[in-house]
C-alpha cells in the first residue's frame, strides 16, 4: 500500500474519532448547562433552538418571578468535533461561553458595565472606577450607580467572580448581560444570585 494512501486513511480515522468524541462533549455540555440554568431558574415555558449543529444552542425561559420576566442565554461552544477547525478556534481565541440576556419587568436605570479587563469603546458613560470582588480587579464603566453597585453586589456573592467576564446592564435592551467562560456551576449560581437579589 502506498504511504499516502496509508496516511490519509489514518487521518480519516482520527478525524472520524475526533468527530464522534468532540460531538457527544459538545452534547453533554449543552444539556447539562442547560439543566443548570432550568433549575436555578425554575421557569413556567422553554424554548430551545439549536445553532451551527453541534456548536451551541439559544435557550429562552419565561419566568413566574415578581421582578423577572424572562431569560435567554447562548450557549457558544468550541467545535470540538472537527479535527481541523478546532485547533484554529483556538489559535483565534475563542473558547467556550455562555452569553445571558435576564430581563427585569422594571425599567433600567442606566447603563453599566462591569470587566475583569479592560472597557473599550465605552466613551458614552459618565463614571469609571476600579473595585476589587474576592481578590479579583474589577474594571466598572456607568451613568447609573445605583445599577453598577447593585451588578457589584451580585459578583461579590459568586464563590469565584473571575469565571465572570463581562456583566452589564444594557439599556437598549433593558436587560441584564452577562458573558461567563464556563465552568464549575458558574451559571446556575449567577442565575440564582440574580433571583435572589433585588434592586
Amino acid at each position: 500500500m502506498n504511504s499516502g494512501v496509508a496516511l490519509l486513511i489514518i487521518l480519516g480515522l482520527v478525524a472520524s474519532l475526533q468527530y464522534w468524541r468532540g460531538r457527544r462533549l459538545n452534547l453533554t455540555l449543552i444539556r447539562e448547562l442547560s439543566r443548570q440554568m432550568e433549575e436555578a431558574l425554575q421557569p413556567v415555558n422553554k424554548n430551545y433552538t439549536w445553532i451551527g449543529g453541534y456548536v451551541g444552542v439559544v435557550a429562552e425561559y419565561d419566568l413566574k418571578h415578581g421582578v423577572y420576566e424572562k431569560v435567554k442565554g447562548t450557549i457558544s461552544l468550541l467545535p470540538h468535533h472537527s479535527l481541523l477547525y478546532f485547533p484554529i478556534s483556538l489559535l483565534l481565541g475563542r473558547r467556550d461561553r455562555v452569553y445571558i440576556l435576564i430581563y427585569p419587568k422594571r425599567k433600567l436605570k442606566g447603563k453599566a458595565h462591569i470587566t475583569r479587563g479592560k472597557i473599550k469603546g465605552m466613551s458614552q458613560t459618565s463614571f469609571k472606577d476600579t473595585v476589587r470582588v474576592k481578590g479579583v480587579v474589577l474594571q466598572r464603566r456607568y451613568n447609573s450607580k445605583e445599577e453598577a453597585e447593585f451588578m457589584t453586589e451580585i459578583i461579590s456573592r459568586l464563590k469565584d467572580p473571575s469565571s465572570l467576564e463581562h456583566l452589564a446592564a444594557n439599556v437598549e435592551e433593558n436587560a441584564y448581560y452577562a458573558r461567563l467562560r464556563i465552568g464549575r456551576g458558574d451559571i446556575s449560581e449567577l442565575l440564582r444570585c440574580f433571583i435572589a437579589t433585588v434592586n
